[in-house]
């Protein structure tokens, strides 16, 4: 087994860093605008864009605990983020990136006052963002409402996987068994893919041309560590190697793909690599603020940047960034 670690380490680009070196630093980027979690984040054109999120307490809902704020920040050179058009108040989002524009996919939105018994709502929107115009323009509607799901984009195909509708106060949540695809090219058209599971609160990563769903938490509550992986050309779903965490919690991880390498943080804060022969997850990394509920995007193929999250029922603004440059 040491054998086989070994060797899948000397194969990833980004291996464990060298011993002495912090894995994870936040003097080069700013914190987040606001301390949230459960927001969308992607990167486009050597930007960073967060839209929305919860900025209450865990499990505090209500018209002033979700925001809709968006700004953006320049990786090279990151300095104050800057503020963009505000949209719908949305947590339980997904936010993607194509052709230098940014997509917003369903979310959840409480419709209750500070105070009231939660009234939550699965939103069935999705919305594209024109960095030129610097305005908003509404696409095509999911099929039905959607939150704590995510998305990717692969070729010209939006996809988005997982999740649940939320109906409001004292009605059934309904748990979503499809992946929706949608082409951006061409966006009349949702088509429909059936899921092998029933998953929510999970992460999705494009990576060497599939969608890799990461964590989350399934219909009957439990969080698991399962990895899953759908390739859209095909069409089908197969296993991948479980995410390894000693507390076993796989709710909301952070993931993403850089210079080949698959990448993952769940709740125990370490930063893991799938290289290789894909079947073997190595350490790399160490946050200095284990988190859930948060993002991780790549920042170039040499840093991974962490943003925002959970932890102990606190939201965060703490921005890390994971360092691949030095390897062994």
């Amino acid at each position: 087994m040491l054998e086989r670690i070994s060797a899948l380490t000397a194969c990833l680009m980004t291996a464990c860093a060298v011993a002495g070196e912090p894995a994870a630093k936040t003097a080069d980027f700013p914190p987040l605008p606001q301390a949230v979690s459960s927001f969308g984040a992607a990167v486009s054109d050597g930007w960073l864009y967060v839209y929305g999120g919860h900025r209450s307490k865990t499990h505090d809902y209500s018209t002033d605990a979700v925001l809709g704020t968006f700004y953006r920040v320049r990786l090279s050179a990151p300095g104050k983020w800057e503020k963009l058009p505000d949209g719908e108040p949305l947590q339980g989002l997904a936010v993607v990136a194509h052709a230098g524009k940014i997509y917003r996919i369903g979310g959840m939105q409480p419709r209750n006052a500070p105070g009231e018994k939660a009234d939550n709502h699965s939103l069935n929107s999705c919305t594209r963002f024109d960095p030129a115009q610097n305005k908003w323009e509404r696409l095509l509607d999911l099929p039905e409402g959607r939150s704590s799901h995510d998305a990717v984009v692969i070729g010209n195909k939006l996809i988005v996987v997982g999740g649940w509708k939320l109906n409001g106060r004292g009605k059934p949540t309904e748990w979503h068994a499809t992946t929706l695809m949608l082409d951006l090219d061409k966006p009349a058209r949702w088509e429909s893919v059936k899921q092998p599971f029933k998953r929510r609160a999970l992460t999705t990563a494009a990576h060497q041309g599939k969608v890799y769903v990461l964590g989350g938490m399934n219909d009957e509550s439990k969080t698991v560590l399962t990895v899953s992986i759908f390739d859209p050309a095909q069409g089908t779903w197969s296993a991948g190697p479980e995410i390894p965490s000693p507390r076993r919690n796989g709710f909301s991880p952070g993931g993403c793909s850089a210079g080949g390498v698959l990448y993952v943080t769940p709740s125990d804060g370490r930063v893991l690599a799938l290289g290789g022969k894909q079947d073997v997850w190595a350490e790399v990394g160490q946050l200095q603020q284990p988190r859930i509920v948060h993002r991780m995007v790549p920042a170039g193929d040499d840093r991974l940047v962490v943003l925002g999250g959970a932890a102990g029922g606190d939201n965060i603004a703490l921005t890390e960034v994971v360092s691949l440059r030095n390897a062994r």
